[in-house]
This record gives C-alpha cells, sequence and structure tokens, in this order.
C-alpha cells in the first residue's frame, strides 16, 4: 500500500497535484470520501477495495486530522493508494516508509485578482498576468471560473461587497455595459466548452478570452 499526503494552504497547488493523480487511475478504479465521511465506513471500503488485484486509488478529503494515524490504515493490500487531501496544513504527521508527503505552502498561490482588474480595464498587460498564474499552477478551467465569477459582478454589485469594491466595478462597467457582458458571457461558456470537448487548445484559448475582453 502507499499512503501519500497533500496538505497545506495552497489549495490550487495541492488540487492540481490530487487531479494529476486522479488522472491515472481509470474512473470506476477511484473511489473518494469527502468531508464528513465516517472513519469506521472508510476502514471499511478500504479493506474491500484492498482485495481487488488491480491498482486502485482512495481519496479522503479532510478527513480528521488524527485519521492518518490510524494503524489499520497499512494492513492492506499493496496495490491499494491512498490519498489524504487537506485544505490546511496538519501538524502532527505519520511517519513510515509507507508514507510519501508533500506540503504546499501559502506562498505558492498566486491571487487572481491583479488579472480580473486588468481585463476590466481592458489592459494589455492581462496577458503578462495570466502567464504569472500558469507559472503559480492555475488552469484554464480556473480561469475561466474566475471570468464567470468577474462578469458576474459586473452584471450585479455582490451584496457583501466592501466598498472600494463597488466603487471599483462601478468604474470597471464603463468598460462594460450590460450587453456587453452578456456577450462575453456567452463566448465565455462556448469557449469552454469547445476547449472541453478539445476542439481548442489551451494556448489558443488564453489568448482568444484575453484578447476578447480588451478588445470589446
Amino acid at each position: 500500500m502507499k499512503l501519500l499526503l497533500l496538505h497545506g494552504p495552497a489549495i490550487t497547488s495541492s488540487r492540481k497535484k490530487l487531479i494529476n493523480i486522479k488522472e491515472k487511475f481509470s474512473p470506476n478504479d477511484v473511489v473518494i470520501f469527502e468531508k464528513g465521511a465516517d472513519p469506521e465506513d472508510v476502514l471499511a471500503v478500504l479493506q474491500t477495495v484492498s482485495m481487488f488485484e488491480e491498482n486502485r486509488l482512495v481519496i479522503l478529503e479532510n478527513p480528521p486530522d488524527d485519521f492518518i494515524s490510524d494503524p489499520s490504515l497499512i494492513l492492506y493490500n499493496t496495490s491499494l493508494i491512498v490519498v489524504f487531501w487537506f485544505d490546511h496544513e496538519v501538524k502532527k504527521l505519520p511517519d513510515g516508509k509507507e508514507w510519501e508527503i508533500l506540503f504546499f505552502p501559502e506562498a505558492k498561490e498566486v491571487s487572481v485578482f491583479p488579472f480580473l482588474d486588468l481585463l476590466a480595464n481592458k489592459n494589455p498587460k492581462a496577458f503578462l498576468e495570466l502567464d504569472k498564474l500558469k507559472k503559480g499552477g492555475r488552469d484554464i478551467q480556473y480561469v475561466i471560473t474566475m471570468l464567470f465569477y468577474l462578469l458576474r459582478s459586473l452584471a450585479i454589485t455582490p451584496k457583501n461587497a466592501p466598498e472600494f469594491v463597488k466603487r471599483k466595478l462601478a468604474k470597471q462597467r464603463e468598460n462594460f455595459p450590460l450587453e456587453k457582458v452578456k456577450d462575453l458571457y456567452k463566448f465565455v461558456i462556448e469557449t469552454d466548452f469547445k476547449i472541453k470537448k478539445g476542439l481548442m487548445g489551451v494556448d489558443q484559448v488564453e489568448f482568444l478570452l484575453v484578447n476578447r475582453f480588451i478588445d470589446s
């Protein structure tokens, strides 16, 4: 059995690592336990899954911190890979040759908001900021999600937004009236569909998205 611990506040980076691990397995060979799962249920499933000869992946998201110290974890089939993912730093780390531990510190996170502000101001420096995001571990799906966030904020100011954010959005709306926001929203949806279907490459999508905001 292989035990892998991914922990730390740099959530985007650790999630990217988790996704990379999942992609190596068939969906039928992956079992995921979300936060709140009963540890006893998890151990029962581990016992069942470990009976199969094929390599299988079990992912536990934010289980109780002390669960990683449960001695029962090392009793199962060697073909089993168990990944513990935490959105925070685990203070008491497990030991043993079965464990691989990866820590993702806050310093690795790159804020997306400078990129969004440059887009909303139609500043070509958005291309450079996007490159920083990519180097910081942000993928195209994350960027698209945040573009939707920006467009929704331009359409309707979030209720709990601080005053400085409200003033900033009011200024940015001068560049993006409601009809333009609707057109961009539709364009992002269509582009997202094309990339998921493999009809467009990531580099092409990144250029088109940024260019559309700047030139609209």
